[in-house]
């Protein structure tokens, strides 16, 4: 004797299986037509050295966008700082978390609200800090460096001391 099991299949199985693959068929269909779109809204950009365009932010200090706007509310930036002598950064904090990377060179920082060289902190080219938001710090930039920072904006230097901030004069 043998046995012999026959599968009998349900009337509603292959209406929900044609049902099933209509619609992952059309979500298929929508994937493939937005993902063009979702990549051309990330640009893809390369930003070389000799594009920079260097303006000053304090006395005997430069600044450059390389990507983003830095004095945009919400938006990312990316920015380059360097000086061409020593310069000292007096203290200050920003209303947003700041992340520091030494592309050159190096860069001494510390917190507190005065400045004491004492507690500086030497950054060497590859190092990275990040500077928590309304945290008062101070710096020292050597001659010949790069940094690189980058954030959430509005990147805007508020000093512990108004006479530090070298826009003071402009707001008057």
């Amino acid at each position: 004797m043998s046995s012999v099991v026959e599968v009998v299949p349900s009337r509603g199985a292959p209406a929900r299986w044609l049902l099933a693959m209509g619609i992952a068929s059309w979500v298929l269909a929508a994937a493939n037509l937005l993902i063009p779109l979702f990549a051309l809204a990330q640009n893809h950009a390369v930003i070389t050295p000799s594009q920079l365009v260097w303006k000053p932010l304090i006395p005997g200090v430069e600044m450059a966008v390389v990507s983003g706007d830095p004095d945009k509310k919400g938006g990312l930036y990316v920015i380059r700082i360097r000086s061409k002598g020593e310069v000292k950064v007096p203290p200050h904090w920003h209303r947003t978390d700041e992340h520091v990377t030494v592309l050159a060179g190096s860069f001494l920082m510390a917190r507190g609200d005065k400045y004491d060289a004492s507690k500086l902190i030497e950054l060497k080219a590859g190092a990275h800090s990040l500077m928590p938001a309304t945290m008062p710090h101070f710096g020292l930039h050597k001659a010949g460096n790069v940094v690189e920072v980058y954030g959430e904006g509005p990147f805007a230097p508020t000093f512990v001391n108004p006479e530090d901030d070298p826009n003071r004069a402009k707001k008057k």
